[in-house]
C-alpha cells in the first residue's frame, strides 16, 4: 500500500524561504560561536591552542617543503587571491550587476565585501598575533596573523560570488554562469589552505577566517533577505501599472441594431 501513496508536495516558496533563513541563522550562530571561541583562546594564550598549532604546522610544512611545488602553487594562489585584488574583481562584478539592474545580488556582495574587509583588519590590529616562523619569505607584516584575511576573503567575496552567480544561472537558464559560481563555492575555502601550506598563518587563524567570513556572508544575506525573496532582478518600471487600454467604436461606426 505503501506505494500508492501520493507524493509529497513540494514546500511552497514561503516556507521555502523559512527554512532558508532560520538555517542562516542557524549557521550565523554556529559561525559567531566558533570564531568567538578562537578570539578568547588566542587572546588569553590557551597551550592547548597553541600546541594544536604548532603540530598541524609542522606536519603540514614538512611534506609541503619536501615537495616543493605545494609551496610554489600556494604562493601563487595568495598573489592571485590577495584582497587588493579580489576586492578589485568584487567592485567590477558589482558595478556588472547594477549594470544589468541585479541590485539585490550587488548589494549583497557590496555589503559582504566591505564589511569582511573592515572586521578582518580591525581584528588584526586588535590581537597582534606573530606569524609562525619562516613567514617572513613571504609576509612583511609579521604581526597580523590572525585572522587570516585570505581565508575569509575565499568566503566573504569568492563563495559570496559563486552563489550570486549559481542563482542568477539558474534564473536565466544559462548554465555556464552557475559551472562559474559552483567552482568559485569550492575553491573559496581552498584560499585558506593555501595559506597553511605556504606557512604564513597558524592552523586556527585559518580556521578562525573561515568562521567570520561566513558570518560575514550570512549577515549580510540575512540582511538583505527580502530584497532577495522577491527576486534577482529589478522590476520592469516600464511596465508596472501598464494595461491595454479598451478600444473604443469609431465615431462614424454604426451601431449594432437591438437584439430581438
Amino acid at each position: 500500500m505503501s506505494g500508492l501513496a501520493p507524493p509529497a508536495e513540494p514546500a511552497s516558496p514561503a516556507r521555502a524561504s523559512v527554512l532558508a533563513r532560520r538555517r542562516s541563522v542557524i549557521g550565523l550562530v554556529v559561525a559567531l560561536a566558533v570564531a568567538g571561541v578562537l578570539t578568547v583562546a588566542v587572546a588569553s594564550g590557551s597551550a592547548v591552542l597553541d600546541g594544536f598549532d604548532s603540530a598541524l604546522t609542522d606536519v603540514t610544512r614538512a611534506w609541503a617543503d619536501a615537495l616543493g611545488w605545494p609551496v610554489d602553487l600556494a604562493h601563487v594562489v595568495g598573489l592571485v587571491t590577495a584582497p587588493f585584488w579580489s576586492t578589485l574583481a568584487a567592485a567590477a562584478l558589482v558595478i556588472v550587476l547594477l549594470l544589468v539592474h541585479h541590485r539585490a545580488a550587488a548589494g549583497l556582495l557590496a555589503m559582504s565585501g566591505m564589511t569582511g574587509v573592515a572586521v578582518s583588519e580591525i581584528i588584526k590590529a586588535v590581537m597582534g598575533r606573530a606569524r609562525p616562523p619562516g613567514a617572513e619569505t613571504f609576509e612583511s607584516d609579521l604581526d597580523k596573523s590572525f585572522p587570516s584575511g585570505h581565508a575569509m576573503v575565499g568566503i566573504y567575496l569568492y563563495m559570496a560570488a559563486g552563489l550570486v552567480l549559481i542563482h542568477l544561472g539558474r534564473a536565466a537558464g544559462r548554465r555556464w554562469l552557475e559551472v562559474v559560481g559552483r567552482i568559485l563555492v569550492v575553491s573559496g575555502p581552498l584560499i585558506g589552505l593555501s595559506r597553511l601550506i605556504l606557512g604564513v598563518h597558524w592552523p586556527s587563524d585559518i580556521i578562525a577566517g573561515w568562521a567570520l567570513g561566513s558570518m560575514v556572508l550570512l549577515a549580510s544575506a540575512l540582511i538583505l533577505w527580502w530584497p532577495l525573496d522577491r527576486g534577482w532582478t529589478a522590476p520592469d518600471r516600464s511596465r508596472r501599472g501598464a494595461t491595454t487600454p479598451p478600444t473604443l467604436p469609431a465615431a462614424t461606426a454604426t451601431p449594432d441594431p437591438p437584439a430581438r
